[in-house]
């Protein structure tokens, strides 16, 4: 059998504080012995999972345990009213072309998901390959541990009242302006008719 690559080989670490990378406070995760050894260890960021350590957090990392499950069932119940609700809606200023302005992020969906549902959640959940920026419907990403999940994201243009309201006396100006012009081309076609006739009566009588 052949032996395993050093370059592949990989360690358990039991994680000492939360990191978006790598995972939760007590979590126990594998990492390549070389960046534990130079950035995990040093900085007190994880310690090395072997028998005696297990036993010495084996309380607190059932604990994370049970907490993570609670948060796992959570994050469920919230993407149930979430797909109810046919997706979150945010609205944006966007020029003619419907391109947003100020481009929509991670941050921005969480904090609308905060304000729609009063739940907080960790912008880095959220797997966006780029910045939103038109107009339009979005499935993005979502992953915990074992939770993935598509969100339906809506952009919206937000409507500049003013310019609607600009728009608006624009179009009623255009619609009495058509309504004038019609009646002059009545008029115009009455005058006209009567003086052929005037016309005819004169050649009929000279």
């Amino acid at each position: 059998m052949a032996k395993r690559s050093s370059a592949n080989r990989t360690i358990e670490v039991i994680m000492l504080q939360n990191d978006k990378n790598l995972g939760e406070k007590y979590e126990i995760v594998r990492v390549k012995p070389i960046f534990a050894r130079n950035v995990l260890f040093p900085n007190k960021i994880a310690i090395l999972a072997d028998k005696e350590a297990k036993n010495n957090y084996a309380q607190k990392m059932e604990a994370a345990k049970i907490s993570r499950e609670k948060k796992a069932a959570s994050l469920e119940d919230l993407f149930s009213k979430i797909a109810a609700d046919n997706g979150i809606e945010i609205t944006r200023k966007a020029n003619k072309d419907n391109t947003l302005y100020a481009k929509v992020d991670e941050n921005d969906i969480v904090a609308r998901i905060n304000e729609i549902y009063g739940i907080e959640v960790e912008p880095h959940l959220f797997k966006l390959k780029k910045k939103l920026n038109e107009v339009g419907t979005y499935p993005v990403v979502f992953t915990y541990n074992e939770l993935k999940r598509e969100v339906v994201v809506k952009i919206i243009a937000e409507v500049d009242e003013k310019a609607a309201k600009k728009e608006e006396k624009e179009e009623v100006k255009e619609v009495v302006k058509t309504k004038e012009e019609i009646r002059a081309e009545r008029e115009a076609a009455k005058a006209k008719e009567k003086a052929e006739k005037i016309a005819k009566l004169k050649e009929k009588y000279k």
